[in-house]
């Protein structure tokens, strides 16, 4: 609490102190997997360990810039007379480089890491305690960048834009569709891809799919976004696919679009077009929507997995699927979300969950693919517990498709 006061005032009186086009960078710093380092190597180490990454801190900024420790492993830092986000990504770059430095703290030789989080006043916040806010939820987002840094990005929703300029898009082709690798963890090759749409909005720049997925179920959308993802993600792989190397590409379905009718027939009527097989395809449904009707969904799962589609249940272990429907549901893979997976090289607990879930899938003749996987000691981790394949930025980030090249054949 008393670091808490302390930091509000301190952040207060810095935007104060703000004149001019010049701003206030506020970088919210979190150690990586410090709780490991106290539990493996014991308290000493791991306050050692804190005061040498606020040393670094210091070593590595300017006189003017503020360390403001928050909690253990974890500081704000206030950058005051930055001129907008190139200088604060500056900086951010410089203290993630120092940070992960290798250390010698009493025999003992660490790596440590960080996420670093940024937001500028005004442009971000209007007082201290946003600004505080929003840095340290970009911090949070940062866990997903392969640099360990972001910039807070003000959330857009269907509000922020229309049904018009959705429709717009779609018909005009504004969509983009990007591909992030999924990794055999056999072979330690690209099997696979996950097909991802992106839009870009000229007014209000990128929106989540989350949101325009979620316009297009209300409006009536849907069906043609669908058919945009399919043709495209097929028409791709079509592209990549070579003789000997069975790449597959996995499809996020919208529960609303599986339930139209027609859709199996329309699905095998894309791959025929695109002269792909059906197993290449993976139609990808979360839990959660699944379970919403389930009866009506394992229907036309049946009629498409009959077909030859793989079908997919994604972020499996966030909804609440009984193993009654797993038993019943024609299903070929689960997937495993990120939130199970990404503490596993730190979280006994964690580890057996995800064993668990990998032992379950193989006991129902599923195989089962890891999401959020970030570094090489959890892809390691997930290939001793028996993990099929895995996905996430240390694999690779998703690119957008046109950009991607076939890769090497087996």
């Amino acid at each position: 609490m008393l670091n808490r006061i302390a930091t509000m005032q301190a952040v207060t009186q810095a935007i104060r102190s703000c004149s001019g086009d010049e701003e206030l960078a506020l970088l919210v710093v979190r150690g990586r997997r410090t709780r490991e380092v106290e539990l493996s190597l014991g308290h000493a180490i791991a306050d050692a360990l804190g005061a040498a990454m606020e040393s670094k801190l210091v070593a590595n900024l300017r006189d003017q810039d503020v360390v403001l420790p928050i909690g253990e492993h974890a500081f704000v830092v206030l950058l005051p007379g930055v001129r907008g986000r190139q200088h604060a990504a500056l900086a951010a770059a410089k203290l993630v480089r120092a940070l992960g430095q290798p250390l010698m703290l009493e025999g003992w030789q660490l790596h440590p890491s960080v996420t670093v989080g940024a937001a500028l006043y005004p442009s971000d916040a209007a007082d201290a305690a946003d600004l505080c806010l929003h840095a340290d939820q970009a911090c949070h987002e940062a866990r997903g960048e392969p640099d360990g840094f972001a910039f807070w990005r003000r959330p857009v929703h269907a509000d922020s834009f229309t049904h018009d300029e959705l429709r717009d898009a779609l018909a005009r082709n504004q969509l983009e569709l990007y591909l992030q690798p999924v990794q055999s963890l056999g072979s330690g090759r690209v099997s696979g891809y996950e097909a991802l749409a992106r839009w870009n909005h000229p007014r209000v720049g990128p929106v989540p799919p989350l949101a325009f997925v979620g316009e297009a179920e209300r409006t009536g959308l849907i069906g043609e976004l669908t058919r945009w993802s399919l043709t495209v993600a097929l028409r791709h792989l079509a592209g990549l696919r070579r003789p000997g190397h069975d790449l597959r590409v996995n499809v996020n379905l919208s529960v609303v679009a599986l339930q139209m009718p027609g859709f199996a027939l329309q699905v095998m009527d894309l791959l025929r077009v695109w002269q792909v097989p059906p197993s290449a395809l993976a139609l990808e449904v979360t839990e959660s929507a699944l379970m919403r009707d389930v009866v009506r969904a394992q229907g036309v799962l049946a009629e498409l997995r009959d077909a030859g589609v793989r079908i997919s249940i994604d972020d499996f272990g966030t909804g609440y699927s009984s193993m009654a429907y797993l038993q019943r549901l024609p299903t070929d893979e689960l997937k495993i979300d990120r939130s199970f997976v990404i503490d596993i090289a730190s979280n006994e607990r964690a580890r057996h969950l995800v064993g668990s879930m990998v032992d379950l899938g193989h006991h129902l003749g599923l195989e089962v693919v890891a999401e959020g996987v970030e570094d090489e000691a959890t892809l390691s981790l997930l290939r001793d517990l028996g993990c099929d394949r895995a996905q996430g930025y240390v694999i690779g980030r998703p690119q957008p498709a046109g950009e991607l090249v076939a890769p090497p054949a087996p």
